[in-house]
């Protein structure tokens, strides 16, 4: 219900309230507007301003799409727990956009024209990272993982001009993600940001940002929200790459 355009016009504190009220829609259709404000931990007026760029007249219609919308999953998915399919099938609905399609498109030139592509995560992210590159040089671009956040990069050994870095993070608030993108900033790089949220540090730091606006589910310092969509992203530049590459 909420469109990929849409959600890249958000900013943190809307950012905010929006995952509160994808992880909260059942709760959120009966909740008073100050109620929901006090969650989130923002003013009734960014609530008011997350209903309008959402493309709501008010607070009172936002609740009322929640609770449609709700139903027709309902009637879709028969889930008793947790079910990854129902906010995965939204974000394929989201990546199914013009907007999207322009990203990956940028995203597919500037790694095109890169002499090396580098990629970087933490955790499942450095899974990802290992992944990513070998999908990538699968399809004929060199690329390799950094698995050692610490790993230095001497002036006198500079990267080589127009690489690129994929940065994987979910939050992009990692304290050793930051440094490691202001680490390789001096160089003449690119960084490509595919993390959860348009309005982290990591997005504000990369030339391009991926962001893929799932529900974020943790459990005490554990995150377990879906990287699904990572993959996804991973695997169609791959595909596109290796298309270039036979043409």
């Amino acid at each position: 219900m909420f469109s990929y355009e849409k959600l890249q016009t958000l900013n943190e504190i809307e950012t905010a309230i929006y995952n509160y009220v994808i992880k909260h829609e059942a709760a959120v259709e009966t909740m008073p507007i100050r109620e929901l404000a006090k969650h989130a931990h923002v003013s009734t007026a960014s609530v008011l301003r997350f209903a309008e760029k959402m493309g709501y007249d008010g607070y009172a219609e936002l609740r009322f799409a929640l609770k449609q919308d709700r139903k027709a999953k309902a009637a879709e998915f028969q889930a008793t727990s947790y079910d990854s399919s129902v906010p995965l099938a939204d974000f394929f609905n989201k990546v199914n956009s013009a907007d999207f399609n322009k990203l990956i498109d940028e995203a597919l030139a500037i790694v095109q024209k890169a002499p090396l592509v580098m990629f970087f995560g933490l955790g499942s992210g450095n899974s990802l990272a290992q992944y990513g590159a070998r999908f990538w040089s699968n399809a004929g671009k060199i690329a390799l993982p950094v698995c050692d956040p610490f790993q230095p990069f001497p002036q006198s050994s500079p990267l080589p001009a127009g690489t690129v870095v994929v940065v994987l993070s979910v939050s992009g608030e990692t304290t050793e993600v930051i440094d490691f993108v202001n680490k390789v900033r001096p160089e003449d790089v690119k960084i490509i940001a595919v993390t959860n949220s348009g309005a982290s540090t990591l997005a504000k730091l990369a030339d391009l940002t991926i962001a893929y606006f799932m529900p974020e589910i943790k459990h005490a310092s554990l995150n377990l929200t879906t990287q699904v969509p990572v993959v996804y992203l991973i695997e169609l530049i791959g595909h596109r790459l290796d298309e270039l590459n036979h043409q």
